[in-house]
C-alpha cells in the first residue's frame, strides 16, 4: 500500500493542488481477477508490480472550470516527474480547438530513477507509439 500512496501524496495531490479542482480517478488498484475480466494487460502498472502504481484520469469535474484533459496532459508533460504519460485515445476538441486525449493514464514509481524516465506514449487503439513533447 506504500506505493498507492506514493503516487497519491508525490504525484495526484500535487496535480490537483496544481489546478486547484477536482480531478476524476477512473481507475486505480485492480486486482487481478479484475484486470482479467475488463480485459487489461497482464503488465498493468494499475495491479501494483514491484515499485510502480498507476492511475487513469479524466475531466469529468474540472472541464466546467475549463479545464480539459489536454491542459491536465501538457501540464504533467512539461512539469512533473512520472514512470509513464499515455495518452489514450482521441476526444473532441477543447473549446479553444485543442485536441485532447478521452483519459490520461499515469504510471508512478516509489523509485525517484525511474520517474525520471518519463516515458510518455499515444495510443489509439492501435497499440502504443512514443508521444513526442515538442508537438504540445
Amino acid at each position: 500500500m506504500c506505493i498507492i500512496k506514493n503516487l497519491a501524496n508525490n504525484f495526484f495531490q500535487p496535480l490537483r493542488n496544481h489546478f486547484k479542482l477536482p480531478i476524476k480517478i477512473n481507475s486505480f488498484f485492480r486486482c487481478k481477477e479484475l484486470n482479467d475480466a475488463i480485459g487489461g494487460s497482464k503488465y498493468s502498472d494499475h495491479m501494483v508490480n514491484d515499485d510502480v502504481a498507476a492511475i487513469d484520469i479524466d475531466d469529468t469535474y474540472s472541464k466546467e472550470y475549463g479545464i480539459y484533459n489536454r491542459h491536465i496532459f501538457d501540464h504533467i508533460a512539461h512539469n512533473m516527474e512520472y514512470y509513464k504519460l499515455i495518452y489514450e485515445y482521441e476526444d473532441k476538441l477543447t473549446p479553444g480547438g485543442l485536441q485532447s486525449p478521452k483519459w490520461i493514464h499515469i504510471s508512478y514509481s516509489t523509485d525517484p530513477i525511474k520517474n525520471k524516465q518519463k516515458t510518455t506514449l499515444y495510443t489509439n487503439g492501435n497499440g502504443y507509439k512514443p508521444f513526442k513533447l515538442d508537438i504540445i
